[in-house]
């Protein structure tokens, strides 16, 4: 087991050099070495249904460049939301299975695969910390389904809130000072401090998806106006104790969903629909509302768009080629290329 000192050294260690081969017992066939920063893209964790068990979900990395896709993930139970840490060093997703699902830590330096806490909600992905010390969840637990920390150095678990209702974690500010989630049955956005102090209601209104901006200053959310209309939201604030302003950044009779920052903070991608009956498509915009742009022009649904660490390119969800496969392109939608080539739905991207 990796000790914190460790952890600490891996996540601030610059990504320069290739991942080493994983080859877990129990894992995918054969190994894989990630293409990091040296030039192409950056490797890619994702969901893929296996082709020879209706459902069954696995998690895989895939060299964008070189198509060539290794699972990871156990074939005995479903595996969903893989997260990097960091750095990408780590890869935490949640596997379902019964009696409970659990959230599972995978090391790619050896290919080792630890189970970090269990009775964990089967339905979020695991959150984590800024430094990579610690993965956010929440719990599956009836009672107690709330908000939880692990340490992954000592595996031991930090409960954060205490309430009845079922919450949903958006995102870790990148100073590591606040989580901001959401909770059912009750509207608006709320931080809480991951040592359990200073709950802090942002907003009042249908609010969800919050993401923090890589500075901090920021959080982009979605807002339910209506049934079938969602607009994209930002707020911003220096403390986030108080002078909170809210800004409109994308509004109008389109659906819009999904929203990630761009490395440098200075553009949102989102997906939208302009109605029930038309595709989804993928655009960008500014965190000021200004210079809106469209990426996709697919007639047909993209969907899940995520922003590489530098910024250089966005992986997404597209039915382009029949079935949910994954495509990647540049920041302002040029150069599209397709990554995943199986009968299988490819989803969840994350790298």
């Amino acid at each position: 087991m990796l000790n914190l000192h460790q952890i600490k050294k891996r996540a601030t260690t610059p990504i320069l050099l290739a991942v080493a081969a994983v080859c877990a017992a129990g894992a995918g066939a054969g190994c894989f070495a990630a293409n990091w920063f040296g030039g192409g893209p950056p490797t890619l964790a994702y969901v893929s249904t296996a082709a020879n068990r209706i459902g069954m979900e696995q998690v895989h990395l895939v060299d964008p460049d070189e198509g060539a896709a290794t699972r990871i993930s156990g074939r005995t139970a479903d595996a969903r939301h893989p997260r990097w840490s960091p750095e990408q060093q780590f890869i935490a997703w949640v596997v379902v299975e019964e009696p409970e699902s659990h959230l599972t830590l995978y090391d790619t330096d050896g290919g080792e695969i630890a189970v970090l806490a269990r009775d964990v909600d089967p339905d979020q992905p695991p959150i984590w910390s800024p430094d990579g010390s610690m993965v956010a969840y929440v719990s599956a637990d009836a009672d107690e389904p709330d908000i939880y920390v692990v340490d992954l150095e000592s595996r031991e678990s930090t409960r954060l809130t205490f309430n009845p209702e079922q919450e949903r974690i958006g995102d870790w500010s990148p100073d590591g000072n606040w989580l901001v989630f959401t909770e059912a049955g009750r509207d608006g956005l709320l931080l809480r401090n991951p040592d359990g102090v200073n709950r802090i209601r942002l907003t009042d209104d249908p609010d969800a998806d919050p993401v923090w901006s890589p500075q901090g200053d920021r959080i982009a959310f979605v807002r339910q106006n209506d049934a079938d209309n969602r607009d994209l939201y930002v707020l911003e604030s220096k403390e986030w104790t108080d002078d909170i302003e809210e800004t409109v950044v994308s509004g109008g009779d389109a659906d819009e969903f999904a929203p990630a920052w761009s490395s440098d903070g200075r553009r949102i991608v989102f997906v939208a629909r302009a109605d029930a009956q038309s595709q989804s498509e993928i655009y960008t915009i500014q965190a000021d509302g200004k210079d809106r742009q469209q990426l996709t022009h697919n007639q047909v649904d993209d969907l899940a768009p995520v922003w590489s660490a530098r910024g250089d390119w966005i992986a997404f969800v597209s039915y382009a080629h029949g079935n949910a496969e994954l495509l990647y392109m540049d920041g302002n939608g040029d150069g599209q290329q397709r990554i995943t080539r199986t009968d299988a739905a490819d989803t969840q991207p994350d790298w």
